[in-house]
């Protein structure tokens, strides 16, 4: 790696292996070098791709050595290509599911995302049989990483180790550019923040103070863009909204059991009249998000919410989101918001104005709470505490159960896993694609 890299090692020091002390474990030597303290490895990015190549590899192969050594593979002679090919023409495709099995080990193959799925399906079915009751919240939390004061802190800190001081200087003066390109530098110390941050969030927030008592998570980073954010799956202490909608009569009575209940406890919202609902970003000069909760006055809340709510919680239309399954008709946007009058324009109309909340069913069939609506179309519906707590963009959803929600129907927990699994869980090929893959493989 020293030789590789000879601008990273003056002098040929600090490699995986020397004369003195042997080799390092490869995921311990990279770790290492990708903290160290002047961010020579992090921000080089032929060796960051490469060693994750090599360190994935190693284990790979460890691995691997396993699959054809244990006795629960195959100990002894591995087939060769040619009686593999006899086997499954005969109907025998046991290595290909002992390998499908094994595959499930390797980070981002199918195998691995099937896993994930299952696991999922395991934490929910545990908590309804245990008599802990179905989720009742599915919750996002992004990361605000050009904004959180803390988060500046710490770049400031870790630029001043780097010996670079007038970058240093920048952050310290609030230069925004500065900011950009620092979290970029030290991404990972970005990420180890946020995940602080998050279970910070939900042992002293989402726990005591709104009875989220059992909780799954998973990080995701935004395809494209690379920036971290969690869904949390959470089961809450209180049924009495799922009880109260098992109950009703009515669609009204349902969609104003649920809505009542996520504004009582959340402050659940979508009708507040804010200033500008169109603006680009956060203003770097006034935007709350620079601000502490602990340091917003009491006399500001409600600024503190409505500027809040126009920096993190409106939605304007983007590539992003905007899908047509032509190349030529006008696109629709996939979080609700409507269709532009003509292809590139972007100039959808937002979210229809509503008088009283009601009970939406998506064109996957999945039942969504959609809030009372007077003022902006553009504002997405959130939770005006915990984005005041939280400060940056957070999600808030109650799942909907038709059944009792103590013995809920067991394909309705099917669906809400299908739902949840299309955000946490990446889409990958079933086991028969997959088998199916691997025989085209091995007589090609």
């Amino acid at each position: 790696m020293a030789n590789t890299f000879p601008w990273l090692f003056p002098g040929g020091e600090g490699d995986v292996w020397n004369s003195t002390r042997g080799k390092i474990p490869m995921k311990h030597w990279a770790k290492q070098c990708i903290r160290y303290y002047d961010g020579r490895f992090i921000n080089d990015q032929l060796f960051t791709l490469y060693t994750y190549n090599k360190k994935v590899r190693e284990i790979n192969n460890s691995q691997g050595n396993f699959f054809f050594n244990s006795k629960n593979y195959f100990h002894h002679r591995p087939p060769t290509l040619e009686e593999l090919k006899e086997q499954i023409r005969n109907g025998n495709d046991t290595f290909i599911r002992m390998l499908q099995h094994h595959s499930g080990q390797i980070r981002g193959s199918d195998g691995y995302w099937r896993q994930k799925g299952k696991e999922l399906e395991q934490w929910i079915n545990h908590h309804v049989s245990n008599g802990d009751g179905p989720p009742t919240f599915f919750i996002t939390l992004s990361c605000a990483e050009n904004w959180w004061p803390d988060l500046r802190r710490l770049m400031i800190t870790l630029e001043r180790k780097a010996k670079n001081e007038p970058q240093a200087k920048l952050l310290e003066d609030g230069d925004t550019a500065a900011m950009r390109k620092s979290v970029k530098r030290f991404s990972v110390y970005v990420n180890e923040f946020f995940i602080k941050r998050a279970k910070n969030f939900i042992e002293n927030v989402l726990g005591p103070a709104f009875g989220i008592v059992h909780y799954w998570s998973r990080v995701e980073f935004a395809p494209g863009r690379g920036q971290i954010h969690l869904h949390i799956l959470g089961i809450s202490n209180d049924h009495a909204y799922l009880k109260e909608y098992h109950n009703a009569k009515t669609p009204e009575q349902k969609g104003n059991a649920v809505s009542s209940y996520m504004q009582r406890t959340f402050r659940y919202t979508a009708d507040l009249k804010l200033y500008n609902d169109m603006k680009k970003g956060p203003d770097p000069n006034t935007s709350p998000l620079k601000k502490r909760f602990s340091e917003v006055p009491d006399s500001e809340e409600i600024d503190d919410g409505i500027i809040l709510a126009e920096d993190c919680m409106c939605h304007i239309c983007n590539d992003y989101c905007l899908k047509s399954k032509s190349k030529t008709a006008p696109r629709e946007c996939n979080k609700g918001f409507g269709k532009e009058t003509e292809r590139g324009k972007g100039d959808t109309p937002g979210m229809p104005q509503i008088s009283t909340s009601i009970l939406h069913v998506d064109t996957k069939g999945v039942k969504h709470l959609h809030m009372k609506r007077s003022h902006s179309k553009r504002l997405v519906q959130h939770s005006i505490d915990l984005l005041r707590i939280w400060r940056a963009n957070i999600d808030v959803k109650c799942l909907l159960f038709d059944t009792n929600p103590m013995f809920p129907n067991m394909r309705e927990i099917d669906a809400i896993i299908c739902y949840i699994a299309g955000y946490t869980v990446k889409k990958n090929k079933t086991l028969k694609e997959e088998n199916q893959m691997i025989q085209d493989l091995i007589y090609w």
